[in-house]
């Protein structure tokens, strides 16, 4: 019998199959690669990259090795969110990169920020390859890297206490050496304590005492003070800005002092959450989820760059390439800029509560387990 004429038009099984996989390399393998490759040159170029770096982190570091106030700082720059309001121990991990010229530490920084966001995946077993290129293109990623704020290296720490979770040495410094870095993500440690890991909590104490003690003592005692009155000129110029508790309660129309009634009153709730999950429940994948939007609840400031600690409930979770996923993308509307309009803030806040609740229910579908350390208490 002849074989059946081939059209023009038609493709085979597996034609198919290497149009597809071709595909698959485009869109989440050169697609993302050329995007951060070409917005770096772009930014680089335009002297925009690294903005919070080149206007914060590397002055102070200058400035401390100098032997001169890294919390100095005019009214403009406190304004314009270009004020150093971190703790003394971010002052000191900078100092390196203060060593080299402007244009050196920020190439360096800047590779080191993108290199975060494989390494978050990888941490918390994500194999699926796609993902990684997905990650890149997510629009709070992206924000991250472009104003080198140090979000990613602390959703980097972040997977890595969950990844070391028992091993209470490792887990409690790297959650020490987080919370010292940037304070609002002190749910990490409560996250410990929830899921009844004492030593581990423990270990947060003594490291977080012995890193803050020497780096307040290399960088001044008294500089303690002008840090406190610094963060407080900042929150009190720019809670209204971003996406924070804060700023939506201005954003309704409410004074400062009840939108600081709701964000304790919220935070509070959801700290109980995170204890009633972890403790009661032993569900400590659950509970780190809920921990994590504890951070972007409690924090007075919440930046685009600060949504991609929804990377980590969704690689725990979803740890295959989902529609949920694409949250990432749908956030580029979300500009850095200073206000936040209303419909901005719904879609960050939608957003997160669409991963949040993904996450939840996948893990109570899959059946989140009591975490070892609740199995041995009981």
């Amino acid at each position: 019998m002849a074989a059946a004429p081939i059209g023009p038009l038609s493709v085979s099984p597996t034609d198919r199959t290497s149009l597809a996989r071709l595909a698959e390399l485009a869109l989440f393998g050169f697609v993302p690669l050329v995007f951060c490759l070409a917005w770096a040159v772009v930014l680089f170029r335009a002297r925009t990259a690294v903005v919070d770096f080149q206007s914060a982190y590397y002055p102070a570091a200058v400035r401390l090795l100098a032997g001169h106030n890294p919390y100095a700082a005019t009214q403009g720059q406190v304004v314009d969110g270009g004020a150093f309001v971190n703790p003394a121990l971010t002052a000191l991990a900078f100092l390196p990169l203060g060593l080299v010229s402007g244009g050196l530490a920020q190439l360096i920084w800047t590779l080191a920020c993108i290199a975060c966001v494989p390494a978050i995946l990888w941490v918390l077993d994500v194999r699926d390859w796609r993902l990684y290129g997905l990650a890149l293109l997510w629009s709070p990623v992206f924000d991250g890297w472009q104003t080198g704020n140090v979000t990613l290296p602390l959703v980097l720490a972040v997977a890595l206490v969950w990844r070391h979770r028992d091993r209470p040495l490792v887990a409690g410094l790297i959650t020490a050496a987080a919370i010292s870095i940037k304070p609002f993500v002190w749910p990490l440690a409560l996250w410990l304590l929830a899921t009844r890991r004492f030593r581990a909590t423990g270990w947060v104490l003594v490291w977080g005492v012995a890193l803050n003690l020497v780096a307040w003592l290399t960088v001044g005692v008294g500089q303690l003070g002008a840090y406190l009155r610094l963060s407080a000129r900042v929150t009190a110029a720019l809670w209204r800005g971003g996406y924070a508790v804060l700023a939506v309660a201005g954003q309704l129309g409410l004074g400062r002092g009840a939108g600081e009634v709701l964000l304790v009153a919220v935070a509070a709730a959801l700290g109980v959450a995170v204890f009633v999950v972890g403790w009661r429940h032993g569900h400590e994948r659950d509970a780190l989820v809920l921990a994590v939007l504890l951070m972007l609840v409690a924090s007075p400031l919440v930046w685009n760059h600060y949504f991609s600690l929804l990377l980590v409930p969704l690689a725990l979770t979803r740890p295959r390439l989902s529609l949920v996923w694409v949250v990432g993308l749908l956030m580029w509307p979300l500009p850095p800029r200073i206000p936040i309009h209303t419909w901005e803030q719904a879609i960050a806040w939608g957003a997160t509560a669409v991963v949040v609740v993904t996450a939840l229910r996948t893990g109570a579908r899959a059946g989140d387990h009591p975490s070892p350390a609740l199995a041995a208490s009981a």
